[in-house]
């Protein structure tokens, strides 16, 4: 509105048009970055599939370990951290 009163309506338009090529610039800027960042994530994960299927059986592990020592020692865990 600034620019339409103080310099017609040509400024308005240069205002208008110059803003909307840079947001379509940092648009089209940003979805490269990312497909970018896609490609080279995807690319890291399929060279080291075997280590995160590793670690993730390990954890998977942990995890249920875990589950049956607070089973088996329920009633301990429930006098150590009331609710």
């Amino acid at each position: 509105m600034h620019a339409l009163v103080l310099g017609g309506v040509e400024a308005a338009t240069v205002a208008f048009g110059t803003a909307a090529v840079t947001i379509v610039l940092l648009m089209f800027a940003l979805s490269l970055a990312i497909a970018t960042a896609q490609t080279g994530l995807v690319a890291t994960l399929r060279a080291r599939a075997p280590q995160v299927k590793r670690w993730g059986g390990w954890i998977l592990l942990g995890v249920g370990v875990w589950v049956i020592v607070l089973g088996a020692w329920a009633m301990v865990f429930a006098r150590l951290f009331p609710v």
